[in-house]
């Protein structure tokens, strides 16, 4: 598992794009918005937007054991194999909020959007994905 972290970290050299996002997007009420970038240095940035006790931009530092947690749950489930989008078909219930999640993963490079109806695995990937960086050291960012 280490030598994915460091070829993760090879192309993050070359590439500043975070291996793995999740976004949880505002609605008609007080819905948290916020957007949370994972990098494979370990380097985490968190945006708070609206409604959230955080608002301005946080960075913190993970272990790395931390993406790799990340990156086992997200095979654990397929979310290489999951649909683009949920639902899968129209644009749902508007006023539900939308979590888009991202990630780079053996290779390939995965974005969903799921704003209602998505698989029980997303939405346990999406919580877990929140719970993980939950009680990180927090910064505000300049």
């Amino acid at each position: 598992m280490n030598y994915i972290i460091y070829l993760l970290s090879v192309v993050w050299m070359f590439n500043s794009d975070p291996v793995a996002t999740l976004e949880r997007t505002t609605c008609y009420g007080v819905c948290p918005y916020y957007k949370i970038s994972v990098y494979a240095d370990g380097r985490v940035v968190y945006e708070g937007k609206k409604h959230v006790g955080r608002i301005g931009k946080y960075v913190a530092k993970v272990p790395t054991v931390t993406i790799e947690k990340l990156l086992d749950k997200a095979r654990a489930i397929n979310y290489t194999q999951l649909e683009n989008r949920y639902p899968s078909e129209g644009l749902g219930i508007v006023d539900f909020p939308m979590c888009i999640t991202s990630i780079i993963i053996d290779g390939q490079q995965k974005e969903v959007y799921n704003r209602n109806d998505g698989p029980k695995e997303l939405t346990t990937y999406q919580d877990f994905f929140d719970a993980l960086f939950e009680d990180v050291e927090w910064e505000k960012a300049n």
